[in-house]
């Protein structure tokens, strides 16, 4: 078995039963399970244009078993084919790999973080208006626990985020936002679709408590977030009718968090802790556009430009599960959410050193140097890592390529966070 073969392996039972139920063109040169084969060998090498890609795919190792494809197929492909083929593959490979969890959010339920993002369109995009749009904006929604984009949908450059969203919010999950999302609407939007959120809104915003509520920080990151509350609270704003929710506020230097939620189950740090996350989201987006060359967006039409945001996010989802494969066939398994636990009441049973520092805290010092270690070794793809999966696509699948790509993972980790 081949690299590319063992990439494509966990995924090939989900693309044949979609290809199986398709319904097909009469005269078809390309299949839509051979399409995707390509944009997954396109995106991990970093093809910039149709032009590279088909000179890429004639030149191929011929154990990639990649078929030849001239640009102008490629180009009708994207228009050809819907975008709901790649959203359903996605939906269901997330569904059904073994993905590994982020331990330190194991218990905090079900989250998701939304964000927009402006990308250029290298030819120009003819939108369904008849417009020429030069950007499109991609909304995006990322899984925090499995550290996966898990659907996404384009608009025009100025498109609404909080429209965006309120199509695509569904029950359980909660969902974190910056304050470019805050609106009164769509906290009732959210709460009516049995939904949470987390989202930061802006400092002028006029409250009136109606409860306190107890502060619950650790110990050890009191001289990180200052100046913390946590209280129940009513607007006066006619928007805001008939809604109680929980306002938790901190300063961070000289910046000050306002942060409202109707998750009354989590405690003040797990508030704060969610929203820091948040950043996390921005990471995945520069990982797209400059890793994987997604910023280089080459299809047309605006089932094209959905088909090639959708088959990148398959393309991530499959390279950090084949990371997790290799990684356990060394024995480097990500820590359980109880040895997080235990690790963090160790560091908090040891004394502090002495210093006005963050990071002279020993236990708070050791939690993000675990959380760091974790973030960066099971659910990061580093560059090196990457161009070295990419090189090694056409060869066997074997131990001594397991062991080069475990020591790219290792060497890409920041002296920060090896304990």
């Amino acid at each position: 078995m081949r690299v590319f073969e063992r990439l494509l392996q966990p995924a090939q039972a989900t693309l044949t039963a979609i290809e199986e139920a398709r319904k097909q063109h009469h005269n078809e040169t390309l299949a839509w399970i051979d399409f995707i084969s390509v944009m997954v060998d396109c995106f991990t090498k970093g093809w910039k244009s149709l032009t590279s890609l088909a000179v890429a795919l004639h030149n191929a190792d011929e154990a990639l078993k990649l078929p030849p494809v001239p640009v102008m197929t490629r180009s009708d492909a994207f228009r050809r084919f819907s975008p709901g083929l790649c959203r359903q593959a996605l939906h269901e490979l997330i569904t059904t790999l073994p993905l590994a969890s982020n331990p330190e959010l194991t218990f905090l339920g079900h989250i998701y973080i939304a964000d927009g993002s402006i990308f250029p369109i290298v030819q120009g995009l003819t939108w369904t208006s008849g417009s020429i749009e030069s950007a499109i904006t991609l909304h995006l929604l990322f899984d925090l626990k499995k550290m996966v984009a898990v659907d996404g949908r384009i608009g025009l450059e100025d498109s609404s985020e909080r429209q965006a969203l309120r199509q695509k919010l569904g029950a359980g999950i909660t969902y974190v936002l910056d304050r470019g999302y805050f609106s009164f609407q769509l906290i009732r939007a959210v709460i009516q679709a049995e939904a949470h959120i987390i989202v930061r809104v802006y400092n002028d915003i006029v409250v009136e408590t109606d409860t306190e509520l107890p502060v619950d920080l650790p110990k050890q990151v009191s001289s990180v977030w200052r100046h913390v509350s946590d209280r129940i609270v009513v607007s006066a704003n006619p928007e805001a009718e008939s809604l109680r929710f929980r306002l938790v506020e901190f300063s961070i230097g000289d910046t000050v968090y306002q942060l409202i939620t109707d998750r009354l189950d989590l405690n003040t740090f797990e508030v704060i802790l969610l929203y820091a996350y948040r950043w996390q989201i921005e990471l995945i987006v520069r990982f797209f556009k400059h890793t994987l060359n997604g910023i280089q967006v080459f299809p047309t039409s605006p089932r094209g430009v959905e088909t090639f945001f959708l088959s990148l996010f398959i393309t991530a989802l499959l390279q950090l599960h084949f990371k997790h494969q290799c990684l356990a066939e060394e024995h480097i398994l990500p820590p359980s959410a109880q040895e997080i636990l235990e690790a963090m009441q160790e560091a908090q049973s040891k004394p502090s050193p002495t210093g006005d520092r963050p990071t002279a805290h020993l236990a708070i010092a050791c939690f993000m140097t675990a959380v760091n270690h974790n973030l960066a070794l099971f659910w990061k793809i580093p560059k090196h890592w990457l161009s070295t999966l990419a090189d090694y696509l056409h060869r066997p699948f074997s131990p001594d390529v397991v062991a080069i790509l475990n020591k790219r993972a290792l060497s890409a980790l920041p002296r920060s966070s090896i304990p």
